[in-house]
């Protein structure tokens, strides 16, 4: 996968264009979620935007954002860290699970040794979680 970006054109008023492209291979394992991840990733950035200038940049004229533009923002957010979460559980899961080391899950994470052993002992004495199915199950299962 890799990410690039560069200034939007002219059609689009100037802005920034981003795309994200991922390998047949990615593209194939994670299918359709891709998508949503992408549209996820949309609202995060169309929030901030709202925050950082109290305008809807994306409604004619930038108006102030309403009530309704907040709530399709909340929406798209609350959706981002349960998956966000079930991918970096299977991550560390995969990686204790490949011989990783517990400090190095700390110094990754910013956290201390206690917690990264504590996070770690709970993934691993626990099944993974449905938002952990979600990010590492084959996409037939997928129904979250």
């Amino acid at each position: 996968m890799t990410v690039s970006h560069r200034p939007g054109d002219d059609q689009n008023n100037g802005g920034m264009e981003i795309t994200i492209r991922l390998t047949p291979s990615e593209a194939e394992n994670i299918g359709r979620d891709a998508l949503l991840m992408a549209e996820i990733l949309d609202s995060c950035l169309w929030a901030m935007a709202m925050l950082r200038t109290n305008i809807n940049s994306r409604d004619p004229g930038t108006p102030a954002p309403t009530h309704g533009d907040w709530a399709a923002a909340l929406r798209g957010l609350d959706r981002l860290p349960p998956r966000l979460q079930g991918a970096r559980d299977g991550v560390i899961r995969a990686y204790i699970t490949a011989g990783g080391t517990i400090q190095r899950v700390a110094e990754v994470m910013n956290i201390s040794t206690s917690a990264a052993q504590d996070h770690s002992a709970q993934l691993t004495e626990s099944p993974p979680t449905v938002w952990e199915k979600w990010a590492t199950s084959p996409l037939p299962m997928r129904r979250v």
